[in-house]
């Protein structure tokens, strides 16, 4: 279980043992009592499709943890990314200012986890760090109000990628360099990278019509 946990939350090992005291070891019910500690979207997620979320708890149970996560994953980013593009603006625009302050803790402490990140697979070395744990903790809580506030409603179209890039080309300052350094990471120091990703989520910057709009663009887009 604990391996599952570490491999869908995002977290590396998990911070303590404790279990629900009336939960059998490998039971949804112990899933969903370490996901409401560690990963409040995927709980909320699992709540609202409690069948899908059992047949997950019994791929654990049969053994085959990493297929179990895989299958939490898909199930996370299917409803997640439907949820957060019929967000309203408010939410929406919470989520990237708690990632800006995610990236702005491993900046400052240990900007290899930017890229971690970026690439929703944040060690427990990162997480280790008070500040960014808190961050972290902060970021997942709203993307769980986002997802809350958009299950229920229509999508919104999403933001046409030109609109997107001129968006982060001349309200963010992004350079083309920039852009395809975003999207070819492995090659440039870690605190480099910090400081583009922070500048790509720096939605105060946008102009406020469009900050709804390129939040959910953002927060929707492929990774």
């Amino acid at each position: 279980m604990k391996k599952f946990l570490s491999l869908c939350a995002g977290i590396g090992l998990l911070a303590s043992g404790a279990t629900a005291q009336d939960a059998a070891p490998g039971s949804i019910e112990e899933l969903m009592h370490e996901l409401a500690r560690t990963n409040p979207l995927m709980h909320a997620i699992f709540a609202d499709h409690i069948d899908e979320a059992k047949e997950v708890s019994a791929t654990v149970q049969a053994g085959h943890e990493e297929v179990a996560s895989k299958a939490a994953y898909d199930m996370m980013r299917k409803y997640s990314q439907a949820a957060f593009l019929a967000a309203s603006d408010g939410p929406a625009i919470e989520v990237l200012k708690k990632a800006g302050d995610v990236i702005d803790a491993l900046g400052d402490h240990y900007p290899r986890g930017c890229i971690e990140f970026v690439h929703n697979d944040i060690s427990s070395e990162s997480l280790s760090i008070a500040s960014v744990n808190e961050a972290y903790r902060q970021y997942q809580e709203a993307q769980r109000v986002a997802y809350e506030d958009g299950k229920s409603r229509a999508p919104i179209p999403r933001m046409e990628i030109g609109d997107m890039f001129e968006v982060v080309t001349e309200d963010l300052g992004v350079t083309r360099a920039e852009i395809h350094t975003l999207l070819n990471p492995e090659n440039v120091r870690a605190i480099e990278l910090c400081a583009i990703i922070r500048k790509d989520l720096n939605v105060s910057a946008v102009r406020e019509p469009l900050r709804g709009q390129y939040a959910r663009a953002n927060l929707t887009s492929k990774k």
